[in-house]
Order: structure tokens, then sequence, then C-alpha cells
């Protein structure tokens, strides 16, 4: 095959990819293809990576071609374009962040070619995905899978830094009887209004997770017991006022919360849940809507 008719398919092979595909030769830009705005010849040919990638970015593929030259097959990276981080192809047509998984594979020539797929859509499923695994769909506060780690890295935080970090376990006073004489229906929005007074209540740092049926968790951190328990009485005093229309009649409820703080060079979270469980008994045992905590 002669030297035009391979240039030929050369280019045709380019012109014919759906996704970004670029040669390079010494981090400059030789060859172009790909239907996408941005990524086209007139925009393109003669760019150097250093004027097209942010400094992170551009680190991320020197590495890659070093390693290309080190007799690597090809180098994959999964990275994403963001407009407002480069001005040049924002300029030629990349008007919102994409995620690319991109394969690097140098010629026996010592040219690069960079291809690209566009993995945006799964991106924002996986996120989507994600967020639905983490977080209860009647409340849309977190889940307990979500909490457990919160709470483990805000009582490793205390115990190091000899800070400190508390978390509120909150039950429903006689949530199944609710259930019983009112209805599931009005049980759920005994749940959600619950959930979206203790975000009114909560700090940005606070982290809010539905626990169990009639549970809730609110994980404090750099609160020490004091403040806990003050904390508690807030939500206490706050779910009492509460009432929610109803056929027969405004409904209103309570809460009993139990509290434990991180005290302890060997309390982990773990041991923070089971102490909170333990003085939650005791506030229903002893009547009710009440707050109890360490006796410190």
């Amino acid at each position: 095959m002669n030297t035009d008719a391979f240039e030929a398919r050369y280019n045709s092979l380019l012109s014919a990819s759906l996704d970004p595909v670029m040669i390079l030769d010494n981090e400059t830009v030789v060859a172009v293809g790909g239907s996408v705005d941005w990524c086209q010849p007139e925009h393109l040919l003669g760019a150097s990576l250093s004027s097209l990638l942010a400094d992170d970015l551009l680190e991320r593929f020197r590495s890659a071609l070093v390693e290309l030259s080190q007799g690597e097959e090809w180098i994959e990276l999964e990275y994403q374009l963001r407009p407002e981080h480069l001005p040049v192809l924002r300029e030629k047509g990349l008007s919102e962040a994409c995620w690319f998984q991109g394969r690097l594979v140098m010629t026996e020539q010592g040219e690069v070619v960079w291809s690209a797929r566009d993995i945006t859509a799964q991106k924002h499923l996986e996120r989507k995905v994600s967020h639905q695994s983490q977080r209860d769909p009647l409340t849309g506060a977190y889940n307990r899978r979500a909490m457990i780690p919160v709470l483990e890295v805000s009582v490793a935080q205390a115990l190091r830094y000899d800070g400190a970090a508390s978390v509120l376990l909150i039950d429903i006073d006689g949530f199944s009887k609710f259930n019983e004489q009112h209805g599931w229906d009005a049980g759920d929005q005994v749940l959600q209004q619950t959930v979206s007074t203790l975000h009114q209540l909560k700090r940005t740092s606070d982290f809010l997770a539905r626990y169990a049926d009639d549970q809730l968790v609110m994980v404090l951190p750099e609160t020490n017991h004091e403040q806990g328990v003050l904390a508690a009485e807030r939500v206490r005093t706050a779910i009492a006022e509460l009432e929610l229309p109803h056929a027969t009649g405004n409904l209103s409820w309570t809460v009993s919360i139990g509290v434990a703080s991180a005290v302890r060079l060997d309390d982990s979270a773990v041991s923070l849940m089971k102490r909170a469980r333990e003085h939650l008994i005791i506030a229903q045992h002893s009547g009710r809507n009440r707050v109890e905590g360490e006796a410190l």
C-alpha cells in the first residue's frame, strides 16, 4: 500500500470515530478525529497538551506518556474535563463537565494515539445509584449503611485530636401503636415531618440518618456530652410541638433520646451506639419523651 492510500485510510478512521481521538507527537496534536464539537482539526491541530489541559490533568497525562515510553503497551485513564478549568476547550465548544475513559497507545513511530469514550451518562447513573443506596427512600435521610462510617470517622478524630463527638439515638415513642391507630400513611408523614424538623435543627457538620423503622441517629462531630444532651433536648422539645393534620383531629407525637459521647480511649462507633441504645432504653422505661445520657 502506498503512502497516500495509507494516509487516506488513516484519516478516514479518524473521521469515522464518534468519540474524540487525537494523535500526539511530543505532546503536540498532529491529527484529530471525532464528532464532538470541541474536538475538531481546525480547533486543535498544532495545540500542545500544556495549552489544553489544567495542571493536574496535564501531570497525569505526562506520567502516562512516560510509562508508554518505557514499554507499556497501553494506558487507560479516567478523567473529567470541566470547561471552567479548560479555557481553550471551552472556547471550542466544551460547554459542560464530561467524564471520559481514555486510552493511550504508542505507535512504532513514537506518536501517541489518544482515544476517549464519553462515560458521563454512566457516571451520572453510578452517582444516582450510589445516592439511592445510601438514602432512605421515604424520608430522604441517609441510611444506617451510610451512617456507620461517618460515626467511625467522627469518633476516631475525637480521640486522636483530644476532641469530642456525640451521637443521639432518637426513637419515635409508640410508633407501632401510632400506625395501628391512625394508619401507615399517617405514620409515614410522622417520619417525614420528624426528619424535616431534624434537618432544620442540625448544623452543617452534623449527620442525620434513619437507623431503623422508628429510630433516627444524629452524629454530632466536635460536640461534648453536655452539648450533646442540650442538642437532644432541643430535638425533643421541637418534636413535641409538632402537629399533623388528620381526619380524626391533629396528631402529635414525642421522641425519646439516648445520648452517648466519645470519652474513653477504647471508644468506637459500636461502643457509642451500644451506650446510646442503653440510655434510650432508660428514657423509654422512665416514661418516654425524655433524654438520657452518660453519668459523667
